[in-house]
């Protein structure tokens, strides 16, 4: 159910490209990544994964525009060496195996900055300070340059990035970093409308992600309260259309709409889920549908609601469209889109504090 899937196409001016993925789930980081790769139809090759990593053979450019996209993306790193380590290694002699391999020449522009940062996935090769590697790779970066491309802490030029992991390291060229807080402004509480119990932004963007859509197609979130799918969905240059049952949710979308998508254009709908005004028009939805005290379905199970949304949203997706959706643990998903004529693809749960844990199913139309 969670098998790797790659496009298998020959793949021009690739390089491996390190995926540095957060704790916050064993598979749903990953499971991200790869939705980003196949909505995006960008050609790629998986060469390597496991804890909070993915290595994958594609461009430069999919290698950003993932990164940027992917909520449980740290950052992503053009692979220059790769090695494992062992016993005997020391910040000299990984320094010089890198330095043997790279010839940092190649990747300055005239007078171009630099910074190099060390970081580990997991507790591993602890006893190699990170301040004590980063000054000996750094010292060989401006030897080999002349000391034309000089350190910088604050805003450098490029950043070289060392990653130890499992028993092996990488070290390349930074692509892509998220910056701490990304996601802060947008905050449930912080938004122009607030509802109690509204997704946080990094899992809405992660909803969106794993509908593998891209900016040529269409994503409904059919259920859409404050908005926050549509928003992190229209943050990526998606075509959005949201709709709900309750007219005070659409208005309150709208308002949130307007202030982080202010020159983005969108469709707002009073409607029901059940109901839909569309005919296989749609490539995606993403979703998170009513549940809990502080939600309303206007008085129908949640069970029963879901059974009549997937028979309806079976009517308006294209073929082979896709539906992301998050559930409370207890709710039947399984059985509920298969019996509508779902291919199951996804099926995790994934912890969100101590009185909730969510179900996150990704189906696609058959």
């Amino acid at each position: 159910m969670n098998t790797l899937r790659q496009k298998s196409s020959v793949i021009k001016d690739s390089y491996p490209i390190f995926f540095q993925l957060g704790g916050v789930h064993e598979n749903l980081p990953k499971q991200e990544v790869l939705a980003i790769l196949e909505g995006e139809e960008y050609p790629y090759k998986v060469m390597e994964n496991g804890t909070q990593y993915l290595i994958a053979n594609t461009s430069l450019t999919c290698g950003y525009h993932t990164a940027f996209r992917a909520s449980y993306c740290r950052r992503s790193i053009r692979i220059l060496k790769k090695s494992t380590v062992s016993s005997t290694d020391t910040i000299s002699s990984i320094t010089a195996a890198i330095s043997r391999e790279i010839d940092f020449t190649n990747f300055f522009e005239k007078n171009e900055s630099f910074l190099v940062r060390v970081y580990r996935i997991g507790k591993v090769n602890t006893k190699y300070l990170s301040t004590d590697l980063e000054s000996s790779i750094g010292k060989v970066i401006w030897k080999q340059t002349k000391g034309k491309n000089k350190a910088n802490m604050k805003k450098p030029d490029i950043v070289f990035v060392l990653v130890f992991y499992d028993e092996s390291y990488v070290f390349g060229k930074e692509i892509y970093s998220r910056q701490k807080g990304a996601f802060d402004e947008r905050q449930a509480n912080l938004r122009p409308f607030f509802k109690p119990g509204t997704l946080e932004p990094r899992f809405a963007r992660l909803m969106v992600n794993l509908a593998k859509i891209n900016k040529k197609s269409l994503l409904l979130d059919p259920f859409c309260g404050p908005g926050g799918i549509l928003v992190e969905g229209g943050l990526m240059g998606c075509k959005i259309i949201g709709s709900d049952l309750d007219g005070k949710m659409v208005a309150g979308a709208r308002k949130n709409l307007q202030h982080y998508l202010p020159n983005t254009s969108y469709g707002l709908l009073l409607s029901d889920a059940r109901d839909l005004p569309f005919t296989e028009s749609i490539h995606s939805i993403a979703t998170d549908p009513p549940y809990g005290k502080s939600t309303s379905t206007f008085g129908k199970g949640i069970e029963d609601l879901l059974k009549q949304f997937f028979e309806e949203a079976h009517k308006v997706l294209v073929p082979g469209g896709i539906i992301s959706i998050g559930m409370l643990s207890e709710v039947p998903l399984q059985q509920i889109v298969e019996e509508a004529g779902y291919k199951l693809e996804i099926y995790e749960k994934m912890y969100i504090h101590k009185s909730l844990t969510r179900r996150v199913g990704v189906c696609r139309k058959v």
